[in-house]
């Protein structure tokens, strides 16, 4: 029997990894890890979630920020996305290590967003005056997100009625 307890987490893969055309690569990424996918759905146009809702979405994290949350709820709103719910034995752990941290110049090398930090702010300098506020001085575009607890995956999954 394992000793490792079964989680679920939520990955989604963010527009800069469509526009760089690595979301087939970093998919497969954390698709190698062995976990279960249990649902998954990209979100494009008007099958993605508005604004307000990602707002929502990321306020737990970003806070009372303003301008990082208006940028980064109209990055995400702007799509497209890849939502992955995952299951597995320490599956939270296993992702959150597979994608590095947060901010990609401090990933190490073999995570996600330290393999594919290079060019980064060339490929996704056409993007940054949409989404890039005032006051906001470093938009940060890191490609995926992955649940950081099971209470966060818990909260996280509500957006999606389309994975549950």
């Amino acid at each position: 029997m394992s000793q490792n307890p079964v989680e679920n987490t939520l990955v989604i893969l963010k527009p800069d990894s469509f526009w760089r055309n690595l979301n087939e690569l970093v998919e497969a990424r954390i698709k190698g890890l062995g976990l279960t996918v249990i649902a998954e759905a990209t979100l494009a146009g008007g099958k993605n979630l508005p604004e307000e809702k990602w707002r929502e979405f990321y306020f737990p994290a970003i806070g009372d920020r303003p301008p990082c949350l208006e940028g980064t709820s109209k990055y995400m709103a702007h799509g497209p996305v890849k939502v992955i719910h995952l299951r597995g034995a320490d599956a939270i752990q296993k992702v959150r290590t597979a994608v590095g941290k947060t901010r990609p110049w401090q990933a190490e090398q073999g995570t996600i967003r330290g393999d594919f930090w290079a060019g980064a702010e060339e490929a996704n300098a056409p993007h940054r005056l949409k989404f890039q506020q005032p006051g906001d001085d470093k938009f940060l575009f890191n490609m995926i997100h992955a649940s950081d607890s099971t209470p966060s995956f818990e909260r996280e999954i509500c957006f999606f009625s389309l994975l549950h």
